[in-house]
């Protein structure tokens, strides 16, 4: 079995791997990524994806122009609309690039090749290599013809949700090494739709439905448009709620084109990304925005931090074990980790609310409000004044019998869930050493939070059998 080595193997070479591997490349450490699809196959889950214009420019991501074969069209953000679609709250205007996602994947790909990062398709993750005293050295992979074994000082898994290389980790590790199940995964029907008057303008509809997780977004057709929905458990689930979305919703009438499926972590975030000579990053590491379950361009928050950490090591010849690489958990909880994780709960008792509650919910601005969905999911932040104008809010709809004495109840313990992970995740530990300990507490809170999918109706998952 032939043996190679270099300093860091990338696992998966979709959006984290390649922006990953050329950003190593470009600072001049070797790098291989392996990638188990075929080259024709890379990223072809969906055919647009789109990415806000000013986190490409901000990770250095070339944005392409019309007539590039991954470009697709541009538009400006947008907020979220009521479950009747009576109201809505508007986006903060940052405008959005719709690009072809494999043309785009490979695009990113080149330019870490241009970096000298290696790529080899249609290799498969298989194990890691230990030395004897069970120190992650190297890994194995495989191809079509061969199976070969890499030497490396860091394996990187990009693999996304299966996670290839994570769930092979021992259970003494301090990265998690258990999958998601489906209850915690978000499955995506996108449906590519023309509409039947010619005169509907695409990119006047383009907005959210929280309470459906549905949204409309621009295909790239001026008659045309993508209506997508998102549940957790599975797509069956995810069409049964497209079904209320259909009718409570005055929407133009459409003819289906196409039908594209997909999944995405939907999540908290790893505890811990790193271990000795090991890192899971995106998808791998449960990296997506808790408003929409998006992942490409949160996932390179986490990259950044990794880049500049792991390059600082290795230009100083340090080990990558856990202890050196632990500012990379510490940095993105800061960063971008506790705003996103602390804001799963409050997401979780907003939606437990009737369509009726909602709507009255939007038209207050109480919950449903411009801050919370106005942003997206960015640079969130609700301070104590904000948690104490909302229940005032809540506490006056109960008072004239538009919202529920139980619904109020799920939102203060989701607000108090709130702020016991921002205090939490205020206190990530600063060395490995008080891991254990943070751990502790925090599986204690998840396990009194639970996920978003508790929040699914029960009535259509038994109806599924999925309960």
């Amino acid at each position: 079995m032939k043996t190679e080595t270099y300093d860091i193997l990338i696992a998966g070479a979709s959006t984290t791997g390649a922006w990953f591997a050329r950003e190593m490349a470009k600072r001049g450490h070797k790098v291989l990524v392996i990638e188990k699809q075929k080259e024709k196959d890379v990223s072809r889950e969906y055919d647009i994806f789109h990415m806000e214009k000013y986190e490409m420019q901000k990770f250095g991501i070339e944005l392409p122009t019309e007539g590039d074969k991954e470009y697709g069209f541009e538009f400006g953000s947008t907020g979220g609309k009521s479950p009747y679609g009576n109201y809505e709250k508007f986006g903060v205007g940052n405008p959005i690039v719709g690009m072809h996602k494999h043309e785009q994947i490979m695009k990113m790909n080149r330019k870490a090749e241009e970096a000298g990062a290696k790529i080899i398709y249609g290799a498969a993750f298989t194990d890691f290599i230990y030395d004897e005293n069970g120190k992650i050295i190297g890994a194995k992979y495989k191809t079509a013809r061969t199976e070969k074994e890499v030497y490396c000082k860091l394996v990187a898994d990009c693999t996304g949700i299966p996670s290839a290389a994570r769930r092979m980790l021992p259970d003494t590790s301090v990265v998690e090494n258990k999958v998601l199940d489906p209850k915690n995964i978000f499955y995506v029907v996108l449906y590519y739709v023309k509409y039947k008057d010619a005169n509907v303008d695409p990119m006047k509809l383009h907005t959210f439905f929280l309470n459906y997780k549905a949204w409309s977004a621009p295909s790239g057709d001026p008659n045309g448009a993508i209506l997508g929905i998102g549940g957790n458990y599975g797509y069956e689930y995810a069409e049964e709620i497209f079904k209320d979305f259909r009718k409570n919703v005055p929407w133009p009438e459409y003819t289906v084109e196409k039908i594209e499926k997909g999944m995405t972590p939907y999540y908290r975030s790893l505890y811990s990304f790193v271990d000795d000579n090991f890192i899971a990053m995106g998808d791998t590491a449960q990296l997506t925005k808790p408003t929409c379950g998006e992942g490409c361009s949160s996932s390179l928050y986490q990259a950044r931090i990794a880049v500049d950490v792991i390059s600082r090591l290795l230009n100083q010849g340090k080990e990558l074990t856990k202890e050196n690489m632990w500012p990379i958990n510490k940095k993105y909880m800061e960063v971008q980790g506790k705003d996103f994780d602390a804001l799963r709960p409050i997401l979780m008792g907003i939606v437990r609310c009737t369509y009726d509650e909602a709507e009255y919910m939007f038209k207050t601005d109480t919950l449903f409000s411009q801050k919370i969905l106005g942003g997206g999911g960015n640079d969130l932040d609700i301070t104590p004044v904000d948690v104490a104008n909302i229940l005032k809010n809540l506490a006056f709809g109960v008072a004239t019998g538009k919202l529920r004495g139980e619904y109020i109840k799920a939102i203060v313990k989701s607000l108090t869930q709130f702020i016991k992970v921002a205090a939490l995740y205020d206190k990530y530990p600063e060395t490995p050493a008080g891991f254990p300990e943070w751990k502790k507490k925090a599986d204690e809170l998840w396990k009194e939070i639970g996920s978003m999918g508790d929040t699914c109706d029960k009535n259509i998952l038994a109806k599924l059998g999925k309960i």
